[in-house]
């Protein structure tokens, strides 16, 4: 995955997190983490912003190659449970994302209790 690729990505993810306009502890520490695992050093984290908002995150995942686009609705999941509660928002944004690479609400929640367990 090239360097563009990876901040699309984490803009993506970003988006869900602040989707609720409360960033809490939890949810900021996992951009920090999010950040190391795709390689992106804490002091250029403005450069994932602008973020991806819902009305954006359709056409987001859809540019994202096919196999990325899985990797990234797994890491959507867990940035939704960062601070162990899902927000309208955040479901309603997991939810754009799902139905744009073509998953159900049953496989978005299965996805969802797995990721809690």
């Amino acid at each position: 995955m090239d360097d563009t690729l990876r901040r699309n990505v984490c803009r993506l993810i970003a988006g869900i997190i602040v989707s609720d306009d409360d960033l809490d502890d939890a949810e900021d520490k996992f951009i920090d983490r999010l950040l190391a695992r795709f390689g992106i050093p804490l002091d250029e984290r403005d450069t994932i912003f602008p973020i991806v908002d819902r009305s954006e995150a359709s056409d987001a995942v859809k540019a994202l190659p096919t196999d990325v686009q899985q990797e990234a609705f797994d890491i959507l999941v867990e940035a939704t449970l960062a601070d162990g509660k899902i927000a309208p928002e955040e479901r309603a944004y997991l939810d754009t994302v799902a139905g744009a690479i073509g998953l159900s609400a049953s496989q978005v929640d299965a996805k969802l209790a797995a990721h809690k367990a």
